[in-house]
């Protein structure tokens, strides 16, 4: 009884032997072993694989992010140049009509060259002086009346005949 045990024990030792050697020989027993550690190197090459490829992803993405903040800095900048400048307007359009509404107050129906009121303050300080005498006692030989234009001319013309 032993020994049909071992020759069945043997049969089945051939039988598996040569389906081993036909499915690949230690080649097949090597992948039976290590399937499992096969199986996690498998997974882990995959997930490099995936990793690279949502790096380079995100470092895309990043360069199209900041290409876009750089669009989204110069409109603000030029956004606010625009804002400074309508501001400079709106402050200058003020001005000028404070002054028309100034120049409006002081409207004179004289002719220019009796309207003291169109006169800036140099000017119209000169004429005052003037016309209060005080203008004379700094320059006496100044022309003031039409008889002192022609006494002028008549010292002009004693001067060229001497």
């Amino acid at each position: 009884m032993f020994s049909i045990y071992l020759i069945v024990m043997n049969e089945i030792l051939v039988t598996i032997g040569s389906i081993i050697g036909t499915l690949g020989g230690w080649e097949a027993v090597k992948y039976l072993i290590n399937r499992k550690s096969n199986k996690t190197i498998a997974e882990a090459n995959a997930f490099e694989v995936q990793r690279n490829a949502l790096l380079e992803d995100y470092k895309r993405v990043q360069g199209e992010v900041d290409v876009l903040k750089k669009k989204v800095d110069e409109l603000y900048e030029k956004l606010h140049s625009l804002e400074n400048e309508r501001l400079d307007l709106i402050r200058e359009n003020n001005e000028l009509r404070l002054q028309l509404k100034e120049a409006e107050k002081h409207v004179c129906l004289q002719p220019d060259d009796k309207c003291l009121q169109r006169l800036n303050n140099g000017v119209k300080c000169r004429l005052v002086n003037l016309l209060r005498g005080n203008y004379t006692k700094d320059h006496p030989d100044a022309i003031i009346t039409e008889e002192d234009m022609q006494n002028s001319n008549g010292d002009l013309e004693k001067e060229e005949t001497v």
